[in-house]
């Protein structure tokens, strides 16, 4: 009789693991995402691209501007590209700068790039090199001209700048800042130092 009740009692312990065990399993795969619901998109982005190399002539066929990203994504309704790191290299007619940022905006029918977080601004000259700091650029390549509406650190080798903002024509040489603290070193061998508010 004992045999009959540790078997009966074995039968029903593996009957009542094995349920255990199919309701949990049962829960376990309805909670799990499916890996359809990852791999979907969404519908407003018709194209991304990585490792993006992309460069813009001027009418003399000369390289005006290139743009490297490691990532880009183009979103269809708003006609706008989400741009990762954009490192833009931008020649004027008398200067040229390499400009980078944490990420940016570009608007495709205005050829508008907003670049934001942590954007740097490098003019590539020997004999003037010139560094600007802010956190928010907005630039426009067909008339290289550029628009700053956050604060602004400008440092060069013979000035120091803080400003509420700026406009920069590219081309012309012509930078005209608001609200501006500086700091003008005239004359470097005599360290003549020149300071405005």
């Amino acid at each position: 009789m004992s045999q009959r009740v540790n078997s009966g009692f074995m039968l029903t312990v593996i009957g009542l693991v094995s349920l255990a065990i199919g309701i949990g399993w049962f829960y376990d795969r309805r909670l799990a995402p499916t890996t359809t619901e990852a791999l979907l998109l969404p519908d407003n982005i018709d194209y991304y691209l990585s490792q993006v190399n992309y460069r813009a002539m001027n009418q003399q066929g000369t390289l005006h501007y290139q743009l490297l990203s490691p990532y880009l994504e183009h979103f269809i309704r708003e006609d706008i590209s989400q741009i990762q790191q954009p490192d833009l290299q931008l020649n004027g007619e008398q200067s040229s700068w390499r400009i980078q940022a944490r990420n940016g905006t570009l608007q495709h029918q205005q050829e508008v790039f907003e670049l934001q977080h942590q954007v740097e601004m490098l003019r590539n000259s020997a004999q003037d090199p010139m560094r600007l700091n802010t956190e928010r650029m907005i630039l426009r390549p067909q008339s290289n001209l550029i628009e700053i509406p956050a604060a602004l650190t400008l440092v060069s080798s013979t000035i120091h700048l803080q400003a509420a903002g700026a406009t920069l024509n590219i081309d012309k040489n012509y930078y005209q800042f608001n609200r501006v603290k500086a700091t003008h070193q005239a004359n470097k061998k005599t360290r003549e130092l020149h300071e405005a508010s």
